[in-house]
């Protein structure tokens, strides 16, 4: 569906990625009062910790494609604080779009992707869809946030667009409420969950604290969904508390709560960029020993150092990056590999690979219909049954277009190493 134009010569190894500067000032996420974003992390010298990748060397709009090309546009941020989450899934996706055409394409066609940069504003996400829907996309890889995916999304309503987020955790991806041709490659909030409510239950825990580290929307539903998951098991919350890092009071209720109820363990739910320094490192500070299950945002060990005495501590993954506990998928390990030979460096968290499998189902989708007709497609994306990805087997069906039984790793910490320790397998 791209533009007619010549073969351009080794078309195997382009990149072909356009960035398109559509920013409104003050228009982002922050703005609508839901969410804080964080400073940037720096080292001990005061220079930034790598946390994305490098944008992919960009091609000026209008390069003539040939007109069998089948184009891949991406509606994600590479700025802003969404880009820790979108960028490493755009650069796994990537890697996987170059490796199909040195094997000779899709359908025997050449593929391109072209990228919109979001900025992690939410003004630039009309702008960004009606741009990409004029280059005659044949499929659309969307933001991780459902909130920003809105706007763009409302565009696409009656376009017939497939869209496939390689991140999108919000349980509002599963049932269709999106759209018949939305999909989403990651873990829903709700089955994130459960594992943590099975995390802890296994250790025979039947009381918890929950904190929040409010900025994350993500984190804040899964917390929000673990209370509720928790107490319905049979589990007892004696309390929830909720950081902001914009008001660092708040950390003293969430101490001396913690003193004054002794729970069994701790359910945290935060960011790296804050939860380490203003809310881990506290607890343990004051003595707090008790056990820390958290969610996948936490997941990385950069900040592990951040963190003395971090103890006792187990969060969920979508892979493992950890070199000495390698994942157990060779299909895995591969996709790091290839996101370290493509970046100089290695993935900061596992969830970059859902990215590579967003690639990969719309590959097999499109190769069974013979078509990249986006209705044909979707049929065909309905249609897996466990079929074996790299991070695991993906089902999809009528009302189900999430990921929503996969299992999850299970990450715990040897100071000062996070491992691998095995797999997390939700109640059917």
């Amino acid at each position: 569906m791209g533009a007619p134009g010549i073969r351009p010569p080794a078309l195997a190894a382009l990149v072909l990625v356009v960035v398109v500067l559509a920013v409104c000032s003050g228009c982002g996420l922050f703005s609508q009062g839901t969410v804080v974003s964080p400073a940037p992390i720096i080292d001990d010298q005061g220079q930034p910790i790598a946390e994305s990748s490098p944008v992919p060397i960009a091609t000026p709009d209008g390069v003539p494609l040939p007109d069998d090309t089948i184009v891949i546009g991406a509606l994600m941020a590479t700025t802003g604080f969404l880009a820790v989450y979108d960028e490493p899934a755009l650069v796994a996706a990537q890697n996987r779009i170059d490796a199909l055409n040195e094997a000779g394409g899709l359908l025997g066609r050449p593929v391109v992707l072209r990228h919109f940069d979001s900025h992690t504003e939410l003004s630039a996400m009309r702008n960004g869809a009606e741009h990409l829907l004029l280059d005659g996309i044949d499929l659309l890889l969307m933001t991780c946030d459902a909130v920003y995916a809105a706007p763009a999304l409302e565009v696409l309503e009656g376009s017939g667009t497939l869209v496939i987020s390689p991140c999108g955790t919000d349980d509002v991806w599963i049932t269709g409420e999106l759209g018949q041709r939305v999909f989403s490659m990651a873990t829903p909030v709700s089955t994130e969950a459960e594992l943590l409510v099975s995390l802890v239950a296994d250790r025979g825990f039947t009381t918890a604290v929950v904190i929040i580290d409010q900025t994350s929307t993500e984190a804040v539903a899964v917390c929000e969904a673990f209370e509720r998951k928790f107490e319905a098991s049979g589990g007892r919350v004696s309390g929830l508390y909720r950081y902001q890092p914009t008001d660092p009071g708040l950390l003293g209720p969430i101490l001396s709560g913690l003193i004054d109820t002794v729970p069994e363990s701790i359910a945290f739910c935060g960011t790296r960029l804050v939860g380490p320094e203003e809310i881990l490192a506290p607890i343990r500070a004051a003595g707090i020993v008790q056990p820390i299950f958290a969610s996948s945002t936490m997941d990385g060990d950069h900040w592990i150092g951040k963190v003395p005495g971090v103890g006792d501590f187990t969060m969920l993954s979508y892979a493992s990056v950890y070199s000495g506990a390698p994942d157990p998928s060779p299909a895995v390990r591969l996709v790091l590999d290839d996101y370290l030979a493509a970046t100089g460096h290695r993935a900061s968290d596992g969830r970059m690979v859902t990215g590579h499998d967003a690639i990969e189902a719309y590959i097999r989708a499109a190769e069974r219909a013979g078509t990249t007709e986006p209705d044909a497609v979707a049929e065909q994306l309905r249609r897996f049954d466990g079929e074996e990805m790299a991070i695991g087997p993906v089902t999809f069906g009528p009302d189900l277009q999430a990921v929503a039984d996969r299992p999850m790793r299970v990450i715990t910490v040897e100071e000062p190493y996070a491992r691998f320790s095995r797999l997390a397998v939700a109640e059917p």
